[in-house]
């Protein structure tokens, strides 16, 4: 399954345009290993980084000693989606994010979204930050670039995490269809106003749809936001969505060497796997049981087939987690990480 950005899926109006793409599948200064008055991590240092004369990627350093871990996002994602997520990686980790073309403070143009090129954008990251590898924890959507990544530049990578990303999704979503893998229901819009929406308001919808939410500086990074703290629409294009979906390769794991670890969330039921299947009317209920039967099949034989085919690779299955597992389980997968990246 590949996230969906669901802060832009409440309106309906927004929700045709986007969502059939997106289902399936600030700069301000300040380190974070810093603690500010109120107790929270100071906010990350943003950048953005030229990776050809036309095209520029924001990178995102929460800051942090040791070894250095960059975040690849979810589809339709930038980089903040990790913004409360990251700081627990710092004590030991120097830890950076990536947002893609096409998305949030990234240039948008016109091509060039195939997974080959993402993959060239980040070596160029590394190029232009002076780092001749590093190591890298996708989710979702960039599992199928970390997979390229490692079997087409192997001197760049250290180590690489799969934050329930461990699959061919190109094989995927040609086996359960994208009608399929797209088809999640939605939770009931909310009956005590009307739109306009809110950050507030999306910020919230999220945590009904994701069992989690995003932070609130995901949100407006994926938003066009006006005055009042009103959502206005999407920042990201839907074809720039469809091109990415479209431009998925098959993922090449038999060539991948470098450590690996594998996390996955398994929800046990459609129950589990959606948090407002309370509110779902029947139709819905039916939907989502047809999804979540035919995903979960689908991931099951994914996972045996990167354990089989990816040598050496750890697996760690957290039963009864969603599919952004890192803001539901975050201690559970803060903890692997750091085990896995600090290991000898």
């Amino acid at each position: 399954m590949l996230p969906n950005p669901l802060p832009l899926a409440a309106n309906r109006t927004i929700r045709r345009g986007i969502v059939a793409s997106a289902v399936v599948i600030a700069a301000a200064l300040g380190a974070t290993g810093r603690v500010l008055s109120q107790g929270m991590p100071a906010p990350p240092r943003t950048m953005l980084v030229a990776v050809s004369d036309s095209v520029h990627l924001e990178v995102v350093d929460w800051g942090g000693e040791g070894p250095t871990l960059i975040l690849l996002t979810g589809l339709g994602h930038t980089a903040h989606v990790f913004d409360g997520f990251a700081p627990r990686l710092t004590s030991y980790l120097h830890v950076m994010g990536i947002t893609r073309k096409g998305v949030g403070a990234s240039s948008r143009p016109k091509n060039g979204y195939d997974t080959t090129t993402l993959v060239h954008d980040i070596v160029a990251v590394l190029d232009s930050l002076g780092l001749a590898k590093a190591s890298f924890a996708g989710h979702s959507f960039a599992g199928s670039e970390l997979s390229v990544l490692a079997a087409r530049f192997p001197a760049r990578v250290e180590r690489l995490i799969y934050l329930d990303s461990g699959f061919d999704y190109r094989q995927m979503l040609d086996r359960i269809g994208v009608a399929t893998a797209l088809g999640s229901p939605q939770p009931p819009p909310a009956t005590y106003h009307l739109p306009p929406w809110t950050v507030a308001d999306w910020t919230l919808y999220a945590e009904r749809s994701s069992g989690a939410g995003f932070p609130p500086s995901e949100v407006r990074q994926m938003s066009q936001v006006g005055p009042g703290d009103v959502i206005q629409g999407p920042v990201t294009d839907p074809e720039v969505l469809r091109a990415m979906l479209a431009g998925i390769e098959p993922a090449p794991l038999t060539a991948i060497r470098a450590p690996t670890l594998a996390i996955y969330a398994v929800p046990t039921s459609a129950e589990v796997m959606y948090p407002s299947w309370y509110a779902f009317d029947d139709s819905a209920r039916a939907q989502g049981q047809r999804v979540y039967s035919a995903v979960s099949a689908e991931h099951a034989v994914q996972r045996a087939r990167f354990h089989r085919e990816v040598a050496g690779s750890r697996q760690v299955i957290i039963t009864g987690a969603r599919h952004y597992v890192f803001l539901t389980h975050p201690g559970e997968v803060a903890n692997e990480i750091l085990s896995f990246m600090l290991s000898k």
